[in-house]
């Protein structure tokens, strides 16, 4: 005991002294005869009464130990993904799938698993699949039905939700986690040495299988995205199987809009094939795991964007038919383009351009070299003047091709590429055919000048002046021959010809591929002005145009007003960055391409990072808007509209550059980040085909519409690997301190578990001047001594 008001000793003695004399002086001075007890009793009763008075007024308190020890925390996960729903091998008479199995072990009330756990710690119980949920509230009592968990996640990350649930209880004593799952983790590479070190013990709960089960997957199709009509080509198929060694099935290639079959083939599990690589076989416990590769051929006849679907027949005793069949999405395309390319005279530029023109596939291309003006051309009898001017481009040299001399002759062509060609090369007949080739057959030509086209005596004066996007001014454009390296404009930026990241690439990623392009062009020109309507995609770093787009009647112009683009095919040989060993191909590739495509006057593109996607991705939509002359569009309005597989569309609408819009749906976000350029975003909940459309408008006007379909499957990465994997378990708990257990023995599981418990106990004080028993003794004490004095006669 202590007292709050400390005072000496000797002032409690003289204090106390003190009243019990002043108590001796009153009653010893009491004229009143009364016997000596009663006088001295009443001197006692009033004395013990001052004097526990005086000491409650010192306010004594008694110190005592008082436990404050925490509860130990023990958090148990249990996987909810979809894998957890697999029914293995039956071990009694009635299959049970995992996630029922450990219902019954957490809520079977006979078994007392659970209430075994809450006997000895604070029990804190999380479901989880691609991260932790919230915490389930646990009943009280016995009599109280606790709701059974469900599969519901598409994925497994067992590192995620042992982290969130060490840091939820971090600072407080925890005895562990307890984890119930068949540990099929499946996103990304397991953090072993990061959960050891978060020093808390995992005690592991194996449920399910050790053996694959029976079953036959799809496991990845390669092909090519772009497929050209009349042209066969290869689906290579990835199938594994477990289980069924010597089974023969049949693979089918469907078109996903009718269903209508397109390819098929035969196939025997584990078997080598004429149509399949020789079968890669895995050991997988005492289970087999093949893997073959099956061949497919597509030829599309008809352009335009297509699904399909490869797809397996479901087996006797297979896990799932989930997994027996993928979709994916071609776009077809014409399949070779027919190009015509002139030149003016021979030169680099010539010859690499025609060597990729010559290599690649898609292209059907006609080379021709003009000599000098046939009006100033010498009567000789050299082979070129043979030739009508034309150098010779195939053995033997009188087959050498000429350029045509009429609309029709030229019409059979796709692309025209004009090279450096002066005002007498061409006849005035050939000049009007290329300007109908252009203006009224809606076709495209590329201008790749150098001195003689853009000088003096270049196209200045010629039928095909209106063509270029330009105007040469009368003394010709001014010939820089400098090194330099391009830069990309806002519009050249997005532009689908200048797109040299891989598909589904960021902007990032397309800006620093042309910024560090590591070889310089060498040669340019200025003092041009730009006809209204003309779009530059590229400048020099002077902010001179390099290449120039512009509509031309119903077809399309394209300067490319420099010199030296053979640079980027020799000149990148040398760097290791692989990434622009195809960039002069590519480009050429390309353009030809895009300006070979054939538009109307709506020019609206509308494209998606990817052609199918997993339930539960988001997919993202880039609309490009131009107008009719391939200018930005600021002033318009764009709407998206996506048609999910149910039918129910949703509907998202965006307005200039500097707003933001957001629809209706919730999943859904749309930004517009620049000028022309929008984007949307939407997270796709459903199987099956989306069909996304969008439409721009101004004044009331339609601009331009466009659509395009995706495809989302399901999620199976849970079906990948649906054996139990007890290998991680058990290093899992090895390594944490912990240990790991079957669902069978998982009853024993509570008394391995160590408790970990400092007790900790804090000084508490409890006051005795405000006990009730002080109250009671000094009432006590006085009403005796008025009892007393009344009966002696003083009162």
């Amino acid at each position: 005991m202590r007292f709050t008001y400390f005072w000496p000793g000797w002032a409690i003695a003289l204090g106390i002294g003190i009243a019990v004399g002043l108590t001796v002086f009153v009653y010893f001075r009491v004229a009143r005869p009364m016997r000596p007890r009663y006088r001295v009793l009443l001197v006692v009763l009033r004395s013990c009464a001052a004097s526990i008075l005086l000491v409650c007024l010192l306010a004594p308190v008694v110190i005592e130990k008082k436990d404050i020890t925490p509860p130990t925390h023990l958090s148990i996960l249990v996987d909810t993904s979809r894998s957890m729903e697999l029914v293995d091998e039956p071990t009694d008479e009635v299959p049970k799938s995992r996630l029922r199995q450990v219902n019954q072990l957490l809520f079977d009330v006979p078994r007392g698993f659970l209430q075994a756990l809450q006997a000895r710690f604070e029990v804190h119980l999380y479901p989880f699949d691609t991260g932790l949920h919230q915490s389930v509230p646990l009943a009280q009592g016995l009599d109280v039905e606790m709701p059974q968990f469900e599969p519901e996640g598409a994925l497994t990350d067992i590192s995620s939700a042992i982290q969130e649930a060490a840091a939820t209880w971090k600072g407080q004593q925890a005895a562990g986690i307890v984890l119930l799952t068949d540990g099929g983790h499946n996103s990304g590479k397991f953090p072993l040495a990061t959960i050891t070190g978060l020093e808390m013990p995992v005690y592991a709960v194996g449920v399910g299988a050790v053996e694959p089960p029976k079953d036959v997957q799809i496991q990845h199709i390669d092909y090519a995205p772009i497929a050209y009509t009349g042209h066969e080509n290869t689906i290579r198929v990835n199938v594994t199987q477990t289980g069924y060694t010597g089974k023969t099935t049949r693979l089918s290639l469907r078109e996903a809009s009718g269903n209508t079959l397109v390819a098929a083939e035969t196939l025997t599990f584990g078997h080598d094939l004429q149509t399949a690589t020789k079968p890669e076989t895995e050991e997988v416990g005492t289970g087999t795991t093949t893997k073959q590769i099956v061949e497919l051929k597509l030829t599309p006849q008809t352009e335009g964007n297509f699904q399909y679907t490869v797809t397996l027949p479901a087996l006797d005793g297979e896990l799932t038919e989930a997994n027996n069949q993928k979709t994916f999405s071609v776009k077809v395309v014409k399949a070779k383009l027919n190009v015509f390319y002139l030149e003016g005279r021979p030169r680099w530029d010539y010859t690499f351009l025609k060597r990729v023109l010559a290599r690649d596939p898609d292209v059907k291309a006609t080379y021709a070299i003009l000599s000098r003006g046939r009006s100033r051309r010498k009567a000789t009898d050299a082979a070129i003047e043979r030739l009508d001017g034309y150098y010779p481009q195939s053995t033997p040299a009188s087959e050498t091709l000429r350029f045509p001399e009429t609309s029709a002759e030229l019409s059979k062509y796709d692309v025209l590429i004009l090279g450096d060609l002066g005002d007498t090369h061409l006849t005035e007949a050939q000049q009007l055919a290329i300007v109908d080739f252009v203006e009224v057959q809606g076709k495209p030509v590329i201008f790749f000048p150098s001195r003689n086209m853009l000088g003096v005596n270049g196209l200045r004066n010629t039928e095909l002046a209106h063509l270029l996007p330009i105007d040469i001014p009368a003394n010709g454009c001014r010939v820089h021959d400098a090194e330099f390296t391009v830069q990309l404009t806002q519009s050249g930026l997005f532009h689908p010809m200048l797109q040299m990241g891989d598909s589904g690439g960021t902007l990032e990623n397309n800006t620093a591929i042309w910024q560090n392009i590591p070889v310089s062009l060498s040669r340019f020109f200025s003092g041009f002005q730009l006809r209204g309507g003309a779009t530059v995609l590229m400048e020099n770093g002077e902010g001179v145009p390099v290449l120039v787009l512009q509509r031309a009647g119903l077809g399309k112009s394209l300067l490319i007003a420099a010199e030296g683009l053979w640079n980027w095919d020799f000149g990148v040989k040398t760097f290791k960055d692989n990434r622009y060993r195809t960039l002069y191909s590519r480009f050429w590739a390309q353009v030809i391409r895009w300006m070979a495509t054939h538009t109307d006057d709506e020019k609206l593109y509308l494209t998606t990072d990817a052609a199918t996607y997993t339930i539960g991705d988001v997919a993202k939509v880039t609309a490009y808007l131009y107008s009719e002359t391939y200018q930005r569009q600021t002033d318009a309005t764009v709407q998206i509209e996506v048609v999910p597989p149910d039918g129910t569309p949703f509907q998202l609408r965006i307005h200039s550059a500097t707003e933001n819009a957001n629809g209706s749906a919730p999943q859904q976000r749309i930004t517009s980040d620049i000028g022309n350029l929008y984007t949307a975003q939407f997270e796709l909940l459903q199987k099956g085909t989306y069909r996304i459309r969008a439409v721009s408008r101004s004044r009331g006007l339609t601009l331009g519409e466009d659509q395009i379909d995706i495809y989302a499957h399901p999620q199976l990465a849970e079906l990948e690997a649906p054996q139990l994997n007890e290998v991680l378990l058990k290093e899992l708990a090895e390594q944490t301190g912990g240990a790991y257990f079957t669902v069978a023995d998982a009853a024993s599981l509570p008394d391995n578990i160590a408790k970990v418990q400092n007790p900790v106990f804090v000084d508490a004080e409890r006051e005795l001047w405000s006990h009730p028993l002080v109250l009671f003794a000094v009432v006590g004490l006085l009403g005796t001594e008025w009892f007393l004095r009344k009966r002696i006669g003083l009162v």
